[in-house]
């Protein structure tokens, strides 16, 4: 499957950094950093260590894990076609990043979809599937819960296709693992694609997000998820000997530990035993209703907004949203016009042009900033509402290296 996608892929020694946060309602952060482990043996379904397993937490886009597991279930089907044309709606189109930046109008195959999913997370990519199998994204995500609860995955519930944040979309180390061992055993004929390091779409090679990959021994997928409420999730997996471990890690509070607590328990469970190990499907009673929602640590800091108009901007200290990418600076101050004139009587915030060099010329990011934590939400809630794009931009993304030029 997917063999003439395959003859595109190219193996890329760099890494691409890619974070990105749609605004949502405010929200508490955790302040310990007890965050959910999960360590699995996949083929005897054996819990071979385990912390926080069932606390309630947002997956980011591990999310797209599932909407992965139902794509491959009308793939098998037949009711998708691995060489078929996707239409790409406006609203798929409109999605924030990180996204492939599919035109309106256009197509994408089903056998590239996948890839870019699986792959680079693609958030377009995301609802063009959902509307293909479900005629739109809302009704797509329905299907995901019924999936969820057939699986197995008592404590989850899907909002949308791609993990962008809701507050009402949740899942728990336990069901992700329950996810990441179904969707090897029911779907042995896809698993090369969680595997793929890079590929190419419209000329561009672009690298899996996957820390795990190339730098594991066994290591062979499966996917990575990120935004401030969550903190830096992980499903990873790797194979030795036909034994497959998951490893699962929810809210660590970078990179860097995340893709630590991933190595630390891969390295355990090759070295472990199963025996004596509880099954995933042995979970605590609990009492009725849903647990509280807990979330990620405060990772995107809380930096207070500058007043100053004028003068050195660098560095930001102050939070920001991202209206678009442009392909030129006309646009993108057409854009933040358009923008700021929708804002009423909220704060406009300061504009900022940020000028990007890529492969395939110079582009624009159009961004406001100047507002806090606790009411950047309100501004991309009013802007929403207005049809505008908008991704909330914490301070500590906004000063990465590269993320645009000084």
């Amino acid at each position: 499957m997917f063999a003439r996608l395959r003859h595109n892929i190219r193996l890329s020694g760099g890494c691409v950094l890619l974070m990105t946060l749609l605004c949502g309602p405010p929200v508490a952060a955790v302040s310990d950093s007890s965050f959910p482990l999960l360590l699995l043996d996949a083929g005897s379904g054996r819990v071979l260590h385990e912390r926080a397993t069932d606390r309630l937490w947002y997956p980011a886009s591990l999310t797209k894990l599932m909407t992965l597991y139902l794509t491959f279930e009308a793939l098998r089907a037949g009711s998708l076609a691995p060489d078929q044309a996707l239409k790409v709606s406006p609203r798929a189109a409109a999605q924030p990043a990180v996204k492939l930046g599919l035109r309106a109008g256009s197509t994408i195959g089903v056998q590239q979809a996948v890839t870019a999913l699986a792959t680079v997370s693609s958030n377009d990519v995301a609802v063009v599937l959902a509307e293909a199998l479900a005629g739109s994204e809302s009704a797509f995500a329905v299907s995901m819960t019924d999936k969820a609860r057939t699986l197995g995955m008592r404590d989850t519930r899907f909002r949308n296709a791609s993990g962008l944040p809701d507050s009402d979309q949740v899942t728990t180390a336990r069901d992700m693992g329950i996810l990441a061992q179904r969707l090897y055993r029911d779907f042995p004929e896809y698993a090369a694609v969680f595997a793929t390091r890079s590929f190419v779409y419209d000329g561009v090679n672009r690298s899996n997000h996957n820390p795990i990959l190339g730098q594991y021994d066994g290591a062979d997928g499966l996917k990575t998820g990120f935004t401030c409420g969550s903190g830096y999730n992980l499903v990873a997996t790797a194979k030795r000997n036909d034994r497959r471990l998951v490893a699962v890690v929810l809210g660590a509070e970078d990179r860097q530990s995340r893709n630590r607590e991933a190595r630390a328990l891969l390295d355990r469970g090759f070295r472990d035993s199963v025996t004596g190990a509880p099954s995933i499907e042995e979970r605590p009673d609990r009492a009725s209703g849903p647990a509280p929602v807990v979330l990620g640590p405060g990772v995107c800091g809380t930096a207070v907004a500058s007043s100053s108009s004028s003068g050195a901007i660098w560095p930001i200290k102050s939070w920001g949203v991202l209206l678009g990418i442009y392909g030129s600076r006309n646009e993108g101050g057409r854009a933040i016009a358009r923008a700021r004139s929708q804002l009423g009587g909220l704060p406009r915030g300061r504009a900022l042009l940020l000028q990007r060099d890529m492969e395939r010329g110079t582009s624009w990011k159009a961004l406001l900033i100047g507002y806090r934590h606790d009411n950047v939400g309100q501004i991309c809630l009013r802007l929403r509402a207005r049809d505008i794009d908008c991704v909330a931009q914490p301070p500590v993304v906004m000063n990465l290296p590269g993320y645009g030029k000084r």
